[in-house]
């Protein structure tokens, strides 16, 4: 087996690559194609077969419960008038005359109201034995012809009610419900006889899909969705069940696919057998075939021609590539000209290594050449660095400030003492946080309330301002990245009362948003145009921006996506005439 292996093998790389696509994938790709195609059209044809038979199943079961509803009616309307005093009466007397009794069958208004109120009876009819009542309307009299029958015999002998199918001039079987009515202290008889009505059966039943038939007992077909079929024997045989059953071919008749249910009828031996026949079951079934046949063939052809198309493409890139490959790597670009082979991955192989140690070469001198660069770069920056730090000493000017601010308490000189006060606690807490990573909530604020304090000894009743923070916060413990909120605080003052000569306000919140804090900053200044609003969110989610209004907000924005994640940041919300609010979301770190 392995010295086959390798005989084929061998076989293989002697040819070409495009040869070898077609040895090894057209054998595999049409065998797993018919493979799973198969399987393919067998499962479904399956599941379509099984839903067909429980569609079937269904609509059985669907005629089953209204032909239960329906028989039950029927009997219940039998009690009643079985039990019905006032009819016992109109059935046992003797009327002198025929217009006496016509009287009082007229009076008698409760076959008039069922007849009414029941559609599923066809007729209502009373056969009686008293010769003194007519026949009239609901009412006939037994003669000799009704005796001989089998259903009046059965009904005479027994108070039960039982069913019959029976034909009349219109219609070769119908199904009707027959019942004694007793008449105690009386020789007469009376026989109760209900019809089930045939089109108001069709309209419960009747569906576009399936054909349906209804058979009692063993006796022909009483209802069926075509009404000459009515009185033929069902159109299969098969075993009375309530479970589907299918059939594959009729006697003389197409294919189909058969539900077989029944019903025992109340208080009888009777039942109803329900057949549901489906007649484009296996014409669906041939067609969903053919349609997965014909698919499986068109992906076989395309599946051929998509491996022919892509073998000469392959083999053809591989060839180009091969001799490319070769001349390059001997930096001979010149002269490029096929190269004689058996195998040319092979060649590809051997070129490419070449090829991958000059790359590697050129890569080296250039890495080398970057970090150099780099180097020089990080020189200039630290210079940079060095000569910024030098123009200015922190530390010299809040000395320095603080000078000037005792000079000014001893000349009396209080206001500008307390200015300087405020400026010298601003720079204080620059100095605290030169360095540290993070800071408290309360400094922060702190620090917006020293610059809000500096900005009214300018501004005077133009800048009111206001905070609050959520009580579930502990400004203590709450860690954030310093000179977050002071330029936000900033920026409402410089541009968002802008205009504004008093009664400006400044509203800033802090407020717990589940994990989260958000920081709001509203004012009511003259707000910002819609178009406008639109450039500056542009702006501040760029990382970088030159423009004066919106690099403190765009500085706040980046780093705060920088430490907190691309889900936080800045955005903000403006209405003409009434203001602007910026919003801060930040993480709660406590």
């Amino acid at each position: 087996m392995k010295r086959f292996i390798l005989r084929l093998a061998q076989r293989l790389s002697s040819v070409s690559i495009q040869k070898q696509l077609f040895i090894v994938y057209v054998p595999l790709i049409f065998l797993a194609t018919m493979f799973i195609g198969t399987f393919l059209i067998y499962d479904s044809t399956q599941q379509l077969l099984q839903n067909y038979k429980h569609l079937a199943a269904l609509n059985t079961q669907r005629a089953k419960s209204t032909v239960f509803n329906t028989t039950n009616t029927f009997l219940n309307t039998a009690t009643t008038l079985s039990n019905d005093l006032n009819l016992r009466d109109l059935l046992t007397t003797n009327y002198q005359t025929e217009n006496e009794a016509i009287v009082a069958i007229n009076n008698y208004l409760v076959l008039d109201n069922i007849r009414d109120l029941q559609p599923s009876m066809s007729t209502i009819t009373i056969y009686v034995t008293n010769e003194t009542i007519p026949n009239y309307t609901y009412f006939t009299q037994v003669d000799e012809s009704i005796e001989k029958t089998d259903w009046f015999q059965k009904a005479y002998t027994q108070s039960s009610a039982f069913w019959m199918t029976q034909s009349d001039e219109k219609t070769p079987n119908h199904l009707f419900l027959f019942k004694s009515l007793p008449l105690p202290l009386s020789n007469e008889k009376a026989i109760l006889s209900l019809q089930l009505d045939y089109n108001f059966l069709s309209n419960q039943l009747r569906t576009s899909a399936y054909d349906l038939e209804l058979q009692l007992n063993d006796d022909p077909l009483f209802y069926n969705d075509e009404l000459k079929h009515v009185g033929n024997v069902p159109s299969f045989k098969l075993e009375k069940t309530i479970t589907p059953k299918e059939v594959m071919q009729k006697t003389e008749g197409p294919l189909a696919v058969v539900a077989v249910n029944s019903l025992k009828l109340l208080n009888s031996p009777d039942r109803i057998y329900f057949y549901s026949i489906d007649y484009q079951a296996y014409t669906s079934l041939k067609k969903n075939m053919l349609l997965w046949g014909s698919i499986i063939l068109i992906i076989l052809l395309a599946t051929l021609c998509i491996i022919v198309l892509f073998a000469r493409f392959f083999s053809n890139r591989i060839q180009q590539l091969q001799s490319a490959v070769y001349y390059a790597s001997l930096e001979q670009y010149d002269q490029l000209q096929n190269v004689s082979g058996k195998d040319e991955v092979s060649k590809i192989s051997l070129d490419f290594h070449k090829i991958i140690h000059h790359i590697h070469q050129k890569e080296e001198e250039i890495y080398r050449s970057k970090i150099l660069e780099q180097e020089l770069l990080n020189k200039q920056q630290q210079m940079d660095y060095k000569l910024l730090a030098s123009q200015i000493n922190p530390h010299f000017l809040f000395n320095t400030l603080e000078t000037i601010r005792m000079m000014s308490l001893k000349s009396g000189n209080s206001d500008v003492a307390y200015a300087i006060k405020l400026l010298g606690k601003s720079i204080r807490y620059t100095l605290e946080i030169h360095g540290t990573k993070l800071t408290t909530l309360e400094k922060s604020l702190e620090f917006v309330h020293t610059y809000v304090r500096i900005q009214r000894m300018r501004f005077g009743e133009r800048v009111n301002y206001s905070y609050t923070v959520d009580n579930t916060l502990n400004a203590k413990e709450v860690q954030m990245l310093p000179l977050l909120i002071q330029p936000l605080v900033e920026n409402a003052v410089s541009h968002g009362l802008e205009g504004l000569t008093s009664n400006g306000k400044i509203e800033l919140s802090v407020l717990k948003k589940n994990t989260d804090i958000e920081i709001q900053i509203r004012d009511n200044g003259i707000g910002i145009h819609p178009k406008e609003l639109q450039l500056l969110q542009q702006k501040i989610q760029a990382s970088s921006s030159n423009s004066k209004e919106s690099i403190g907000l765009s500085n706040v924005n980046h780093r705060v996506k920088m430490y907190y994640g691309e889900a936080y940041g800045l955005t903000i919300s403006s209405i003409i005439g009434e203001g602007t609010t910026v919003s801060l979301l930040i993480k709660n770190i406590s």
